[in-house]
């Protein structure tokens, strides 16, 4: 009845045509730790944003060459893909059920760095090669959740004022970063036309992925086969969110005839 998720690690990468990126730059890594929070927990390896910051003024250098090693050789070392699972009882729901508790993930700052970074080069690439769907709101730059509302209620106006019939389907996927198929969005990289090096690198973040949790008994680790841990990039999710929206795109509005009943 619950199958388990598909096991990628053996399926080829799809080569593509297209050139790797160039490496990141000084500046680029720069900007991706300001906006680090300074005052965020740190994950696994104790390391805090704020000795990230003082580390980068002072060394810019390691972390340019670090982070291009990675992604010349596409992969994420095995030391950031740890998460340490902190979970929070919500309010008024019982001790003893698991859908009582939300979870967050803390994660290694240099795993976050590396990730923001990649992201925005497969975003770039994916905005100018039109990838990207129109209806897609949220995790988007310059498009966020009121847009889309504005626009909903913008079209059920227009569709008023020419006698349309107007139906909205609202979906609330329930845990969707925690459900989503590892091997989609494997998918999805290996059709994108993205840098090969980029997709090669995102491919390599899913395998071995780690969560740690400190029980009672001691730390529990498991590997995380299927989802995405918070605090990673919202990438995997929008990806699939954008094959939903190139669906909804097709459809159109439609206008009944005097005789409908």
């Amino acid at each position: 009845m619950f199958p388990s998720p598909l096991d990628y690690a053996g399926l080829p990468t799809v080569r593509t045509n297209t050139l790797d990126d160039t490496p990141f730059t000084k500046k680029e890594i720069a900007v991706v730790i300001k906006n680090l929070h300074k005052g965020k927990a740190p994950g696994p390896d104790g390391i805090a944003n704020i000795i990230i910051h003082q580390l980068n003024k002072r060394f810019p250098i390691l972390f340019m060459e670090h982070f291009n090693k990675c992604l010349h050789l596409g992969t994420f070392p095995g030391t950031t893909k740890l998460g340490n699972i902190i979970l929070f009882k919500k309010e008024g729901k019982p001790e003893d059920e698991a859908s009582s508790y939300r979870s967050i993930s803390l994660l290694p700052t240099i795993e976050k760095v590396l990730d923001k970074l990649v992201t925005q080069r497969l975003n770039y690439r994916l905005e100018r090669l039109n990838k990207i769907s129109d209806n897609q709101y949220g995790f988007r730059e310059g498009s966020s959740t009121e847009i889309a509302i504005h626009n909903l209620i913008k079209k059920i106006n227009e569709g008023k004022k020419k006698n349309h019939h107007l139906l909205v389907l609202s979906i609330d996927i329930k845990g969707a970063f925690d459900n989503i198929q590892h091997s989609s969005i494997v998918n999805y990289l290996d059709n994108s036309h993205c840098p090969q090096n980029i997709s090669t690198i995102f491919r390599n973040l899913l395998l071995n992925i780690k969560i740690i949790l400190n029980s009672s008994k001691g730390p529990a680790s498991r590997d995380q086969r299927m989802g995405c841990p918070q605090g990673t990039s919202p990438l995997e999710l929008s990806r699939k969110q954008n094959s939903a929206g190139n669906l909804i795109q097709k459809i159109q509005p439609y206008k009944p005839s005097p005789t409908t009943l």
